[in-house]
C-alpha cells in the first residue's frame, strides 16, 4: 500500500500525475518525484466518445481530489507534470482536440489508455496487454505497435463489460418471454427496469457502452454465486478475452498481462492453458502515466539542453 505524505519540502519540487481515463471511470494519482503518494482521485468517464469537454472535466475532477488529499491548492498544478491516458484517443480529431487544451499543468502528454496500461505493466519493456474493462483491446509494443481488437462497441470490444452487459440484457429479455429460464440473476437485472419491457426498450434507445458495462457487476456477482446463465456469459467473455491474448502471442509478444477492471473477475473463466501463460503486471496504468510524464519531461529537457 502506498503511503500518503504531507511533506512540505517535497511539495515544493516538481510533482507527477498519472491519469487513467476509461469508459466508466477516470482515476488519477499524484506523486512526488521520488514516487511517494500525495493523493488519489476518481471521477466519471474519460472517453472521447463522450466528447472532449466531458473528458477534460473528468480529468480535472479526479485531479482536484488528488490535491484535496495532498492538502494542496490548485496552484500546485503549475509544477505538476501529467501523463494522461484517454479511452477513444484513436477517434479522428480526438488527439488534436486534447492537445489544444489550455490545461493548468506544467506539462501534459496524452496517450490512449491502453498504452498507459502497457507502460505500467512492464515499465516500458517489450510486451503486450489485454485490457478488459468497459471495452477491450489487445495491444503490444515491439518494433511497432501491434493491435488486436478494440475497434469499438458494439462491433468489437469482445469480452468487455459492455459486451457482458449486452448479453445479460439479451438473456434477461428471453427469460421474461419464457424462452429462457428465469433465475435470481435475470430477476436482479430486470429489477433495474421494474420488470417492464417498455422501460428496457426506452433505455436501450440511447444506452452507451458505459451503460451496458454497468450491468456487468450483476453478472459477475451471480456467476460467483453459481447462477448457470451468468456463468455462461462470463465463460463466453473469458474465451473472447483469451482470444485477444492468443492474438498478441501469435503476433510476437514475448509476454502478455491482463489488466483492467474486469481482469480479475474474468480470469477464472478463461481457458486454463491461456490463463497460465499470462504475466502479472508490475504496476497499473496510473503508474504508466507517471512514467510517461517523467520520460517526456526528460526528453524535453534534453532537447532544450542541445538547442
Amino acid at each position: 500500500m502506498m503511503r500518503l505524505v504531507k511533506d512540505t519540502a517535497a511539495m515544493k519540487s516538481a510533482l507527477y500525475l498519472g491519469v487513467d481515463g476509461g469508459g466508466t471511470h477516470c482515476r488519477a494519482r499524484l506523486e512526488t518525484a521520488d514516487g511517494r503518494l500525495l493523493g488519489a482521485g476518481v471521477a466519471g468517464p474519460a472517453s472521447m466518445r463522450f466528447g472532449v469537454e466531458r473528458v477534460k472535466a473528468s480529468i480535472l475532477e479526479a485531479t482536484r481530489q488528488c490535491l484535496g488529499e495532498a492538502g494542496l491548492a490548485e496552484g500546485a498544478l503549475a509544477k505538476t507534470y501529467a501523463g494522461i491516458g484517454v479511452a477513444g484517443l484513436g477517434i479522428i480529431g480526438a488527439r488534436e482536440a486534447l492537445e489544444e487544451w489550455r490545461h493548468p499543468f506544467a506539462g501534459a502528454w496524452f496517450e490512449g489508455d491502453a498504452y498507459l496500461a502497457f507502460l505500467g505493466a512492464f515499465g516500458g519493456a517489450a510486451g503486450g496487454v489485454v485490457v478488459a474493462g468497459t471495452g477491450s483491446i489487445g495491444i503490444a509494443y515491439l518494433e511497432k505497435t501491434v493491435r488486436v481488437g478494440g475497434y469499438g462497441f458494439p462491433v468489437s470490444d469482445e469480452g468487455s463489460g459492455a459486451h457482458i452487459g449486452v448479453n445479460a440484457v439479451r438473456h434477461a429479455l428471453r427469460a421474461l418471454d419464457g424462452r429462457a429460464e428465469a433465475s435470481p440473476f435475470t430477476k436482479a437485472l430486470l429489477a433495474r427496469f421494474n420488470e417492464d419491457v417498455a422501460e428496457v426498450i426506452d433505455w436501450m434507445r440511447n444506452a452507451s457502452a458505459t451503460d451496458y458495462a454497468g450491468m456487468a457487476p450483476i453478472v459477475v456477482e451471480h456467476a460467483r454465486e453459481g447462477d448457470p446463465a451468468a456463468r455462461r456469459i462470463m465463460q463466453a467473455a473469458g474465451a473472447q478475452i483469451a482470444d485477444l491474448v492468443e492474438g498478441l502471442f501469435k503476433r510476437g509478444a514475448p509476454r502478455v498481462a491482463l489488466v483492467g477492471g474486469l481482469a480479475e473477475p474474468l480470469l477464472p473463466y478463461m481457458p486454463e492453458e491461456v490463463a497460465e501463460r499470462l504475466t502479472p503486471r508490475q504496476a497499473d496504468a496510473m503508474a504508466g502515466g507517471i512514467l510517461l510524464a517523467k520520460q517526456k519531461r526528460r526528453e524535453a529537457a534534453a532537447v532544450a539542453a542541445t538547442g
